[in-house]
């Protein structure tokens, strides 16, 4: 997606991809001779990733994992999904300065789309809540996993949540559809 592309050529210096999934991103960057540090929850797909050839990956919850030192954070495809509330993501955005160096940037994408509109699950959300404070439930071939919270967060709710706890955001991209590429830094 061009989001994703553009989120790349905007990293610079020590990376540190939360949440790296399979690793397009992390490939990428070090393709490129960046140093990237891939975080990823998920034990089979952090030796996915190992097994594609990453050079430094970490199998940990980033919300409990923490080293500084990094120039940029990518947090990519629904990259604050996993802080799964509004206070997750404050909570995040309090903790966050610790991984970044002196001048660092968080670049995280998200998608508008998602929540706009009534749910499909009546009385979803409940009255007051948040709709992108989501829970989620992934299945395959009969098997049901365990329920997990997701965070779709619009882009002026983060904005508001990014203000409070210190961070400048600027819009990196904008899609059409919703998506988006924000880009948070801390004011000098």
């Amino acid at each position: 997606m061009d989001f994703e592309r553009h989120a790349v050529e905007l990293c610079r210096g020590r990376v540190l991809d939360l949440g790296a999934g399979a690793g397009p991103h992390t490939l990428a960057l070090e393709a490129q001779g960046s140093p990237v540090v891939a975080v990823e929850g998920s034990a089979d797909i952090a030796r996915l990733l190992r097994a594609r050839g990453a050079a430094s990956v970490v199998h940990a919850d980033f919300r409990h994992w923490w080293k500084p030192g990094f120039d940029t954070v990518l947090m990519l495809m629904n990259g604050l999904g996993p802080v799964g509330t509004l206070a997750g993501l404050d909570r995040f955005l309090a903790h966050a300065p610790r991984f970044l160096s002196p001048g660092g940037q968080i670049l995280v994408d998200g998608a508008e789309a998602v929540i706009r509109g009534p749910s499909p699950t009546a009385g979803w959300p409940p009255a007051g809540a948040y709709p992108g404070q989501a829970w989620i439930e992934l299945s395959h071939a009969g098997r049901v996993g365990r329920p997990f919270r997701e965070l779709y967060v619009d882009l002026e709710t983060l904005a508001r949540h990014a203000a409070r706890a210190g961070w400048r955001l600027e819009v990196a991209f904008e899609g059409g559809d919703g998506v988006y590429l924000a880009r948070l830094t801390r004011p000098s």
